[in-house]
């Protein structure tokens, strides 16, 4: 359990103990890694902020996006320790303490909407190795996202 024994070391360090932990903010892998991590911490779940079924893995962005979800439901006040343990590629893991602010409310909220998406990762994937010239670099760019407008012009394109 990296994850455990970072969140350990972060505690230690700050000199705090779990039961001053408000709100832990996970990285959301899944559901039994985020359960063991809260046990060996010695944290309820209760205080664990959980998105993982609602967003499921979504790598690197799973801490900020669970952290905008505790904030935006109230779970974050003025002065909360936010335990925030996480790991990634290459076994890589840390675990960040941190003693909230007084600022719980956005500077300003952006309502763009970004245009629908109409193809899987993995069909994106597939899309630029298929387009990749010769020398393995890819005609469109390296993540161009197909959106509707483009897949109507490659249909008439291609009859």
């Amino acid at each position: 359990h990296a994850m455990s024994q970072a969140s350990h070391q972060a505690l230690d360090q700050a000199g705090v103990s779990a039961s001053d932990v408000d709100l832990v903010v996970p990285h959301q892998a899944n559901l039994r890694i985020i359960e063991a991590v809260a046990k060996y911490a010695g944290i309820p779940m209760d205080r664990v902020m959980l998105t993982v079924q609602k967003y499921g893995n979504m790598s690197a962005a799973t801490v900020p996006v669970a952290l905008v979800e505790a904030l935006d439901q109230g779970r974050v006040k003025p002065g909360s320790y936010l335990l925030m343990p996480a790991f990634g590629g290459g076994l890589t893991y840390c675990s960040l303490l941190v003693k909230w602010g007084e600022r719980v409310t956005p500077l300003g909220v952006i309502d763009d909407v970004l245009p629908p998406c109409t193809e899987t990762a993995l069909e994106m994937v597939n899309r630029i190795r298929r387009n990749r010239d010769p020398r393995g670099r890819s005609s469109r760019g390296l993540l161009a996202p197909v959106f509707p407008e483009d897949r109507a012009t490659a249909a008439s394109v291609t009859g």
